[in-house]
């Protein structure tokens, strides 16, 4: 879950790769299925056009059965990109919280005064099924990032 309430377009990310090697990435162009593997979902994009208000996004993932990891992201989306350069998370209110089905909460303001406009938050790594775990990242960068790097 991403929620923020200042003006800006803040985006959720989700970066897979499948236990058949496929990577794939959902977001707000490409917003998922959860009866279609891989089993995860985009509900919607807020804050489109620097909307203020109570902004929320939401990444659902029904399963892990197709998936070998996800990594969750956020940026600062801009329509002109030359916008961005210097931007950093701190000048917003922004905050992710994961939530596991075994209880598991970890929230992660966005608070960093990095410059940079995506920030990996976490990755589920899945890669042995019977030990899935979350690992926490929360790191600030200019690009956006590539599940080949976590």
């Amino acid at each position: 879950k991403l929620i923020w309430t200042k003006p800006v377009d803040l985006d959720l990310h989700a970066f897979y790769k499948t236990k058949e090697g496929l990577f794939g990435h959902i977001f707000y162009d490409n917003q998922g299925n959860l009866y279609q593997p891989p089993c995860i979902q985009l509900d919607e994009d807020a804050g489109v056009d620097d909307t203020g208000g109570n902004n929320e996004e939401n990444i659902t993932i029904k399963s892990l059965a197709h998936v070998e990891s996800v990594l969750i992201a956020t940026n600062i989306y801009r329509k002109f990109g030359f916008l961005s350069l210097g931007d950093n998370f701190a000048k917003y209110d922004g905050k992710v919280i994961i939530e596991t089905d075994m209880g598991d909460y970890i929230e992660v303001p966005l608070d960093s005064e990095q410059v940079g406009k995506w920030c990996v938050i976490a990755k589920i790594d899945n890669s042995d099924s019977s030990n899935s775990h979350v690992i926490n990242i929360n790191r600030v960068q200019k690009s956006e990032p590539n599940l080949k790097d976590f």
